[in-house]
């Protein structure tokens, strides 16, 4: 009837601490109904015998939790003289390792009280037990808990071996957020967290930002590009091909001579320049260098200037910018192509120009 009373008590006990705490805490809390099976010390005089037991666990986040537990069986005294009621009941200190998907083990250590009720009397005491079990995961609620245990006897020097095995049931605890999914909804094997350009089209080839590649760095990606080997630095069109020039284009050069003369200083390279840049950035355009003049002198011999003047700025194109020779030509105008008035000052200087006029190559 004592261990009756005394089961009784403790199982109040846990349930009302569970009932009063679950609901404060963000911790979760086990039920944990089990049977097993100890085996006793030789020196108790006791068989073998299953048992019932109880248990409430409060675990405070992933590693470690608590568990207060009952412990009910009626082992048979080895003399034949009977059996003992015997109560068992205590506390676990339980570090759990870390889960592995739905296994999670652990290791106990506690400390407890027994009662010992037989026909020959009555004895107490306290233990001490440890050892180690696992839990495997059904659901969030439901789990399988099964640990071996050691369990020394204080008062008598007597150690016991346990094997527990239940079905246990979560409840209380804050409500567990969904892990967030690091999904490819571009499909382009690239996680979404990882990914730079998240809507590249599907199939396209990308890089490990997530970027479409550009093999030939022209601008336009592999998958838009229908001239995939452009050179480097070339100018090109939407679909990644050489960029076709559709209309003549000057670009005036601002190169001017001394008096008689056709040479080019060094002075006017960056205006020479300019036209290389335009031709090498345009690669199928080819260019004509034409020389104007005023008309102070000679029509004829201000046609021979301007003539010299032209082929000394395409000579520049050709040997000092790699300028293709068979993109150029040179055409002198004389003082046939004014821009401006030859009756003033300023409008003879302007008159005085040599022009790049740049022409497509159609394709028939």
């Amino acid at each position: 009837m004592k261990t009756y009373l005394s089961a009784t008590l403790l199982a109040s006990v846990i349930a009302a601490t569970l009932s009063t705490t679950a609901a404060a805490n963000d911790g979760t809390w086990y039920l944990n109904p089990a049977i097993g099976y100890q085996d006793f010390d030789s020196d108790r005089d006791l068989d073998g015998e299953p048992l019932l037991s109880i248990g409430a666990e409060y675990r405070y986040g992933e590693h470690w939790a608590s568990e207060i537990r009952i412990m009910d069986s009626s082992p048979d005294m080895d003399s034949g003289n009977g059996d003992v009621d015997l109560l068992q009941y205590g506390i676990d200190g339980i570090y759990y390792f870390g889960r592995m998907d739905k296994f999670d083990p652990y290791a106990a250590v506690g400390i407890g009280h027994a009662e010992f009720d037989g026909d020959a009397g009555e004895d107490n005491e306290t233990q001490y037990d440890a050892g180690l079990g696992f839990r495997y995961a059904f659901t969030d609620r439901w789990s399988l808990k099964a640990d071996a245990k050691m369990i020394y006897g204080h008062d008598d020097d007597t150690q016991d071996t346990l094997l527990l095995v239940g079905l246990s049931y979560a409840f209380g605890g804050a409500a567990k957020q969904a892990e967030p999914v690091d999904g490819d909804a571009d499909g382009d094997g690239v996680s979404d967290s990882q990914d730079q350009c998240p809507n590249t089209p599907a199939g396209a080839a990308v890089d490990a930002n997530g970027c479409a590649l550009d093999s030939d760095g022209d601008g336009v990606p592999d998958y838009k590009d229908e001239c995939p080997d452009t050179p480097a630095g070339r100018q090109v069109d939407e679909r990644g091909c050489k960029f076709v020039l559709t209309s003549t284009e000057e670009l005036a050069i601002n190169v001017t001579f001394a008096t008689d003369s056709s040479e080019v200083t060094d002075a006017y390279m960056a205006e020479v320049e300019k036209a290389a840049d335009f031709l090498k950035q345009y690669a199928d355009v080819s260019a004509v260098i034409e020389g104007h003049t005023d008309n102070t002198g000679q029509a004829s011999y201000n046609e021979s200037l301007s003539q010299r003047r032209a082929d000394a700025v395409m000579a520049v194109l050709i040997e000092r910018f790699g300028i293709a020779a068979d993109r150029l030509s040179a055409k002198g105008y004389g003082e046939a192509n004014p821009i401006e008035s030859n009756d003033t000052a300023a409008g003879r200087a302007a008159n005085r120009r040599v022009v790049a006029v740049m022409k497509a190559e159609v394709e028939e």
